[in-house]
């Protein structure tokens, strides 16, 4: 019983810190630092100032990349004559970024990916040059152990900035750069750099001691951008492109009087291929032509994705920042012209290039707004698009990462007669959790770390696929749509609890029941939820069977209470994704991994969570 009190207080110590305390921090006004508190409605485009560094960080493919935006952004906000090359280090860059709301600050959010030996830390004062603190980027990623990240792992990186508010916009106060203090910095000659004024940025910043601010962001009023000096590319390397260009036209040249000779040699040789290469496909060349459109390549490019300008790639190119095109040959190659056996879905085919499996989409229709979507987008529970590829008939094919696993619903609703379904082939209750908090991750970035904030708009457990280790990513675009209002946002949390209901029942979510009537499993579990006194017994009966009764019975009904707030008639009275992740996190946290009946959570361990959702 002590043990149980102990746990109930320290859930209640963890809500509180949660919760409690950054409201408190958020509200709290210190009149001598730099408030980044959101005094704009409206999500804004602002600035940053970033600082070029070797050896990563030194040409502008490198820091589009780290910070989510197009080369061409960069090269046209610091007038720079090439988006290629290699920047001489130490050189200040304004690097564009989507700046919003979130919890009362402003942040922009950015992915990375942690590789060997990072640390939120590590990262936020190198990588991002104090931009942010690993105490922000721990508050964003509560569902990540800081002293146990893994090489691969997408974090969220929330970027100081800040939106000028409607009297600074009346004041021609059109920007407020972010720009981390240096040891050597006068006030006076970074307002001049800034074109800016001294005065404006004391008063922006509360008139910090700027001495003291020394690694630690600050705010920068402008009207306009300034016009930085130009950064200065590195001779050595640049100079070593041009001779590497000028040894490449001269082989050209050669190659042209060997291309002459060589073609006399492939007529003669022309029928013996033909023969030779009927034999190995089972559709000829010829025939792939005809289908995708595009005039033949050699095999060694076949098979590889390439960097191409041409009209598709035109038209990608100011949705996504750096697109691999994929040579449509490759793609029919690789699935033997669109066969049914290599289909795993209505128009998704599963395809082998360059020893990477992806799954290639036929797109229907128009895809520019779905590319819109997407190049706003990135995160580890998303499925990553790789590439794009065309014909001449302008259909267009969008090649996407290959989750192992297949979508959720073949795991969920599988007859019990399939030979598939045998007890090694089903989802524990800690995948399921585990799923679940994946899609409500995903959903809180497309919600709140976006902006303006994206709807996927169809939130089902088709479009949910799962890797190789079970980590699920939400996929299927076509429907997500940019919105302003919350009303819009809901339907996805609604959507959600659906799928939270199917995932612990193992069905769907309308069924046909007897005498044909209709069952809809969210009007089933109020039903369920109805009595308190027989919840336990009625939970039992109505959760997965092939979970045969392997899970916490406390955890199933904070769950379920949880799904029933989410599908809430009135959209206002629904929980936000983020008060979703933090439920699960905390529900993922007490179960035991392998699950097994003695390690089952009572019901006071669970009670701040049902609390939490309840009190909605």
């Amino acid at each position: 019983m002590v043990v149980s009190k102990m746990k109930q207080s320290l859930l209640t110590l963890l809500f509180s810190s949660c919760f409690i305390y950054p409201l408190i921090n958020a509200q709290s006004t210190n009149t001598n630092t730099t408030t980044f508190s959101c005094s704009s409605i409206s999500p804004c485009r602002t600035y940053v100032a970033y600082r070029t560094q070797l050896p990563n960080y030194a040409d502008i493919g490198a820091i589009s990349d780290l910070f989510g935006v197009s080369r061409l952004s960069i090269a046209k906000a610091n007038n720079l004559s090439s988006e290629d090359g290699t920047l001489l280090p130490d050189q200040l860059l304004l690097v564009p970024v989507s700046c919003g709301c979130t919890a009362n600050r402003s942040f922009a959010n950015m992915t990375y990916e942690i590789a060997k030996g990072d640390s939120f830390y590590l990262v936020s004062i190198r990588a991002f040059e104090n931009l942010t603190d690993y105490n922000a980027v721990e508050e964003f990623n509560p569902s990540l152990d800081p002293s146990h990240l893994k090489v691969g792992q997408e974090v969220i990186f929330p970027l100081y900035c800040k939106c000028p508010s409607k009297i600074q916009v009346d004041q021609s106060i059109n920007f407020l750069l972010t720009y981390v203090w240096q040891a050597s910095d006068q006030i006076d000659q970074v307002s001049k750099l800034m074109n800016s004024s001294t005065n404006a940025m004391l008063s922006e910043n509360n008139y910090r001691n700027f001495n003291n601010s020394v690694a630690r962001p600050v705010l920068i009023p402008v009207s306009e951008l300034p016009r930085l000096p130009t950064p200065i590319y590195d001779t050595t390397t640049h100079v070593s492109q041009q001779n590497a260009r000028s040894d490449r036209t001269t082989i050209v040249a050669w190659s042209m009087v060997g291309v002459i000779l060589a073609l006399v040699i492939l007529g003669v040789l022309a029928c013996y291929c033909k023969d030779h290469h009927n034999k190995v496909f089972t559709c000829n060349r010829s025939e792939v032509t005809d289908l995708l459109g595009f005039s033949k390549t050699s095999d060694n490019l076949a098979f590889s994705p390439a960097i191409k300008g041409d009209k598709l790639l035109t038209g990608v190119s100011q949705f996504i920042d750096k697109p691999v095109f994929f040579d449509n040959m490759s793609l029919a190659e690789a699935t033997m012209n669109f066969d049914d056996s290599y289909r795993i879905g209505s128009s998704v085919y599963k395809a082998e290039i360059g020893g990477e499996v992806y799954a290639v989409k036929k797109a229907k229709g128009e895809v520019a707004e779905e590319l819109k979507i997407l190049q706003f987008v990135s995160h580890a529970n998303l499925v990553k698009l790789e590439g794009v590829s065309s014909d001449e008939n302008g259909d267009c094919f969008l090649i996407y990462e290959f989750a192992e696993n297949g979508s959720l619903d073949k795991w969920l609703f599988r007859s019990p007669s399939s030979s598939s379904s045998s007890s090694s082939a089903f989802l524990s209750w800690k995948q399921r959790l585990s799923i679940l908090l994946d899609v409500a991750s995903g959903l809180q970035y497309l919600h709140e770390h976006t902006r303006p904030s994206i709807v996927h708009g169809d939130v089902r457990a088709r479009n949910i696929l799962l890797s190789a280790d079970f980590k699920a990513k939400i996929s299927k675009f076509s429907a997500a749509r940019m919105v302003a209002g919350g009303a819009t946002a809901s339907a996805d949390v609604f959507a959600f609890g659906i799928l939270i209901l199917e995932v612990i029942s193992g069905r769907r979510a309308m069924e046909s029941g007897e005498g044909g009537n209709m069952r809809m499993l969210w009007e089933e579990i109020r039903t369920v939820l109805e009595a308190e006194e027989m919840r336990e017994h009625r939970i039992k009966k109505w959760m997965d069977p092939s979970l045969e009764g392997f899970y916490p019975t406390d955890g199933a009904i904070s769950i379920a209470v949880l799904a029933r707030a989410c599908a809430q008639e009135n959209y206002c009275q629904r929980p936000s994704m983020t008060e979703i992740v933090f439920s699960l996190s905390v529900l993922d946290q007490l179960c035991s991994c392998p699950f097994d009946r003695a390690s089952m959570p009572n019901s006071e361990e669970n009670t701040p969570v049902k609390a939490a959702i309840a009190s909605r």
